[in-house]
């Protein structure tokens, strides 16, 4: 037995028109946590889904134990102890625990005869494996938040006996304290001899558990680091992975915000979600929204987009009273919203690029109830040539794209309506350096056009840095105000975490 558990040696991936994986030499030690890094599109999840056996390699070969593998589809690649957390989980909704992990291995008593007890009783043994007791594993998948679902998929890994676990964005859409207790659990299978691949784009977290790092680019391995004393360089990373220095990754301002008054909410309040909540964002100002998952953040913003009906409350769109009742209303005022989940409710992923950025347009495209292809044609190419979209492809399916640039044609299809004031929802999750400096560069040009910015971000640090003033908002209530000669992140967090959302005097 080698030190080495997994070579991937010359693995190339060929979609129509695209190199997706160029000759790609990838190596796994045991007992190792090994970071894959790089820009969406890099070619991360394709190298994974090889390892996975949902794509066959169109050269290349694996050895797993120092012996070839063939991988031809996922039952491979469990049976060769080779588990994959996708970012997409694997799930069941309608069933329990249990049951998703018995799927399609069953245990029969008899002829018909589930034997319940048994996997109820095996699926609790990989659960505390990973120090979670005393949980009912007859509940629902559908009832359970992301990080427990999270726990379920690991649980699964650990159940199939696999020694290399790989975790693709595992923390994407985690809070700070769920996150902190996957790093527990990591660890735990780290020290226990596991070996883990690991996708993601927070580097900070990357270089804080990570052993080594391999960075691709365009399909092909750039670098790989050896990261055993935690200390690697964040700007070298990030440099080596677009292939340029990005610079300030905060680009600057060239504008300063009006004192026109573009959108103000007095007193929105819903059951059960917010109350009573007041605040107005001027012409040209980036106005960021802090606060825990789950503190009401985005149902205030969905209510101001009209996809939530409030029970109370006014919106004024500069000084004049508006009705919302629902997203067209709002986007014929003059309000568009880039929402927090893209792929359900930001892209139709059947359609074409072309299709998506038109969307919201097709009353400035029609004429005489027909829409002028023209036209069409001429409105996508402005947008993917502004925004930069790649591959510059407008008949190519948005499913088809990376997630910054399926980000980019959401902000493109909004950016078409010429909104008065654009929410953006989480507008960087899931999405590359290089592609999160392109989207701050987006925002930062319609606050120069004049446009009122919302943006919702659960990284502090991400609102600290581009943003003009920061509200949170804790229990469904507005409790801080901070303007950016102000900013402090010990007050921002505590405005967060004070019980009850008291309101904070304003600094």
């Amino acid at each position: 037995m080698t030190d080495t558990i997994l070579k991937m040696k010359g693995i190339t991936k060929r979609f129509p028109g695209v190199v997706a994986l160029d000759h790609v030499d990838f190596e796994l030690r045991r007992g190792e946590m090994h970071a894959l890094v790089g820009e969406n599109g890099a070619g991360k999840s394709t190298l994974m889904k090889v390892l996975g056996g949902v794509y066959p390699p169109d050269e290349g070969v694996i050895e797993i134990n120092g012996k070839p593998t063939v991988i031809e589809r996922p039952l491979d690649a469990i049976a060769n102890k080779v588990g994959v957390i996708y970012q997409e989980f694997n799930l069941v909704p309608t069933l329990n625990v249990a049951e998703n992990m018995f799927l399609g291995r069953e245990k029969v008593r008899g002829l018909c005869h589930l034997c319940k007890s048994e996997m109820e009783r095996r699926a609790g043994e990989a659960m505390a494996q990973l120090g979670v007791r005393d949980f009912n594993l007859r509940t629902k998948v559908k009832y359970m938040s992301v990080a427990m679902q999270q726990l379920v998929e690991i649980g699964k890994a650990v159940f199939d006996d696999i020694d290399i676990l790989v975790m693709d964005e595992p923390t994407a859409v985690l809070t700070e304290k769920e996150t902190e207790g996957l790093f527990r659990i990591v660890r735990r299978l780290k020290e226990n001899g596991m070996s883990i691949i690991y996708i993601s784009h927070r580097l900070e977290e990357v270089i804080a558990l990570c052993d080594r790092m391999t960075i691709l680019r365009d399909g092909q391995i750039v670098e790989t680091i050896d990261n055993h004393n935690h200390d690697t360089e964040k700007d070298h990373i990030v440099s080596k992975m677009v292939g340029r220095e990005l610079g300030n990754y905060f680009p600057p301002k060239s504008t300063v915000p009006g004192e026109e008054i573009a959108l103000e909410v007095r007193h929105l309040t819903k059951k059960g979600m917010y109350s009573d909540v007041s605040f107005a964002a001027r012409k040209g100002e980036i106005l960021g929204i802090s606060g825990l998952v789950g503190a009401g953040r985005s149902e205030i913003m969905k209510s101001i987009f009209g996809a939530i009906r409030p029970d109370s409350g006014e919106i004024l769109l500069e000084g004049a009273p508006v009705t919302v009742k629902n997203p067209n209303q709002a986007k014929e005022s003059g309000i568009a919203l880039v929402p927090e989940d893209r792929k359900r409710e930001g892209v139709v992923l059947g359609m074409s690029l072309r299709e998506n950025i038109c969307m919201a347009s097709h009353d400035q495209l029609s004429r005489l109830g027909h829409i002028q292809k023209r036209k069409k044609d001429a409105l996508a190419q402005k947008y993917i040539r502004d925004l930069q979209i790649r591959p510059a492809d407008a008949d190519r399916q948005i499913k088809n794209f990376s997630g910054g640039n399926q980000q980019k044609g959401v902000i493109a299809k909004w950016l078409a309506t010429s909104p008065k004031v654009m929410i953006l929802d989480e507008p960087t999750r899931g999405i590359d350096v290089g592609a999160k400096v392109e989207i701050y560069n987006i925002i930062n040009q319609l606050a120069a056009d004049g446009t009122a910015v919302i943006v919702v971000s659960s990284e502090l640090l991400e609102l600290l840095g581009i943003c003009d003033r920061i509200l949170v908002v804790n229990n469904g209530r507005i409790s801080g105000e901070f303007d950016r000669e102000h900013f402090s992140q010990d007050a921002i967090m505590q405005a967060s975490f004070d019980m009850g959302g008291m309101e904070h005097e304003r600094v």
